[in-house]
């Protein structure tokens, strides 16, 4: 059985998350390189018997991981556990293609005009270009949604945070990844309390760099 986020905006894919919090406590997160460990969850039962329940993040922007999990999608959903796919940046085919497999698929896509604006800044951010993240900054700050240029900045990061702790060549070390990571989080956990404002966090995160 699946069930499927698309998208960044980031109070949709916090109720998204809500909603699949009732199917069942996550026993498993699956990442492009934990792919292998995918297939054998399909027919897996817990040390109680209870359902698996596997959470598949972003497997999809790598090839190799794409082309299984296309593979087990079938499988995937005859099967009485579960599982939550989370593509952030899936586009159309992909969306149409996971639709066809899932009980349910939720939404959490920015408008294609405001996704444009949001990936250049957030590119920018993961190239470490401090003029050009600013120069984007300014254009986008009043135009978009802090909520939406959050949920991008963290989800592009992430990408960032998988490369250096996979050894890639990166403008950021470790340590920056793992103190960005969590301001940005926390940026939103405050700002949903009151206690912040949002765009000032980010703005105050993006000069950072």
């Amino acid at each position: 059985m699946i069930y499927t986020i698309v998208g960044t905006d980031s109070v949709k894919r916090e109720k998204a998350y809500e909603s699949f919090a009732k199917l069942g406590v996550v026993t498993n997160h699956i990442y492009c390189e934990h792919i292998a460990m995918l297939e054998p969850l399909i027919s897996a039962t817990s040390l109680f018997g209870d359902k698996v329940v596997a959470n598949v993040i972003q497997v999809m922007d790598v090839a190799s991981s794409r082309d299984e999990l296309i593979r087990l999608l079938p499988q995937m959903k005859e099967s009485k556990n579960i599982f939550i796919i989370d593509e952030p940046f899936a586009d159309a085919n992909r969306v149409k293609r996971l639709e066809k497999y899932s009980e349910k698929v939720i939404d959490a896509r920015i408008e294609k005009i405001k996704e444009v604006d949001i990936f250049t800044l957030c590119n920018l951010f993961a190239r470490r270009d401090k003029k050009g993240v600013w120069s984007e900054w300014m254009n986008i700050r009043d135009k978009e949604s802090p909520e939406a240029i959050q949920g991008a900045l963290w989800w592009k990061f992430g990408t960032v945070w998988q490369d250096v702790r996979a050894g890639k060549p990166s403008k950021f070390t470790l340590k920056e990844c793992e103190e960005i990571s969590g301001r940005l989080v926390k940026s939103s956990i405050l700002a949903h309390r009151g206690e912040k404002d949002l765009k000032v966090e980010l703005e105050a995160i993006l000069l950072s760099i």
